[in-house]
């Protein structure tokens, strides 16, 4: 299992890929509304502006501009929206409804993670210990360290006198084996 600050990484990365996923699925599947209450505003009017690189198909109808062209936020509906009316056999009120509904989903799971992000932050040490406190467990933590230490290293000199020993043996057997033969 990881450690918490890991946990925590790794949460935050999910909740920042779903924000990026829930901002893309608004952006892709809302109606577009306007930025000021004045339709003909600067705002109005740049968010309209066609996107360099995109071809508008002429004669779409309701989104028009002067030049005849659907304005980019008209064309973006009709190309990202899903697919309603007759084609599908979903009326607006159905797709409407799905959407609030992914958007609820969307919403609970940005909630929970945010909630378990909380829960680790909770959790990590050094919240609501003094200073002095946590300097008194690195120091009780930091001698526990050097007895186990000490205590591999006594393990290790076993390990290598009992490798020595059955090195003896064998050589003894191997020995006792070949006079044998002799």
């Amino acid at each position: 299992m990881t450690d918490r600050l890991t946990q925590l990484q790794i949460c935050l990365d999910q909740l920042v890929e779903q924000f990026n996923a829930t901002v893309n699925y608004v952006n892709l599947n809302s109606e577009p509304g306007l930025l000021d209450e004045n339709p003909k505003s600067v705002i109005n009017r740049a968010a309209a502006a066609p996107v360099a690189g995109q071809t508008q198909p002429p004669g779409q109808g309701q989104g028009q501009n002067q030049t005849g062209k659907a304005s980019p936020s008209e064309s973006n509906r009709q190309s990202n929206a899903p697919n309603t009316g007759s084609d599908t056999g979903i009326n607006r009120d159905d797709a409407e409804a799905n959407f609030e509904n992914t958007i609820n989903e969307l919403s609970t799971d940005i909630i929970l993670k945010s909630r378990q992000i909380s829960l680790l932050i909770d959790s990590l040490p050094g919240i609501g210990v003094s200073p002095e406190a946590q300097l008194e467990l690195i120091e009780e933590l930091a001698g526990e360290y050097d007895t186990v230490e000490k205590e591999r290293a006594e393990k290790i000199k076993q390990k290598d006198e009992l490798l020595k020993w059955c090195d003896s043996l064998i050589i003894e057997v191997a020995n006792g084996i070949t006079e044998a033969r002799c």
